[in-house]
């Protein structure tokens, strides 16, 4: 079973500088790059008069703990504005969600509701999957392992026939909290 931190959970969180201790906004999503591991770093909302986001670097982040994410900022503040730069196909958490789950022979398995990381080091643990209100009240929430080899498009994200086997229960619906069969 998958022990990590759903993205959902990140989100709020404050950043503090591990260098100056003071806070530097909140947590607003991950930076998410398809065929990839790991997360590319985190995108900071720095409060004030007008809201500014910035891309930190997964490199930067020293810790992502239940309360707080810590950063190692670096001491210049020109690289701190550039931070991580969006090109090629990385794309926010986000806008993972939503997307269709189906198996390699086009049959539909769910939405994904979720990312799950490893807060220690970054790692994409797996894609908490929905299969609609009914379902997710009735039965819970399903979890697909992460393989960097998925198919990830605009649109939905592809899996092989033989990592549909690796689906679990993530959470108990109403069936197994009564005990129904």
């Amino acid at each position: 079973m998958l022990r990590g931190m759903k993205r959902g959970s990140l989100l709020g969180l404050p950043v503090i500088s591990a260098r100056t201790g003071k806070k530097m906004g909140v947590v607003a999503d991950i930076i998410f790059k398809p065929g990839h591991q790991k997360i590319k770093g985190l995108v900071i909302s720095s409060e004030g008069l007008v809201e500014r986001k910035k891309h930190v670097p997964l490199e930067w982040v020293r810790t992502i703990g239940r309360h707080a994410v810590i950063v190692d900022e670096p001491l210049q503040n020109d690289s701190w504005t550039q931070g991580l730069s969006m090109g090629g196909n990385e794309e926010y958490g986000k806008r993972i969600l939503g997307r269709q789950l189906l198996r390699g022979d086009g049959q539909e398995l769910g939405l994904i509701s979720d990312i799950i990381l490893d807060p220690n080091d970054g790692s994409i643990e797996g894609f908490e999957i929905s299969r609609g209100v009914i379902d997710d009240l009735l039965e819970g929430r399903y979890i697909l392992p992460y393989d960097a080899s998925n198919s990830i498009s605009e649109d939905a994200v592809i899996v092989s026939m033989e990592q549909t086997q690796q689906i679990k229960a993530y959470n108990r619906g109403i069936k197994t909290l009564l005990d129904l069969k």
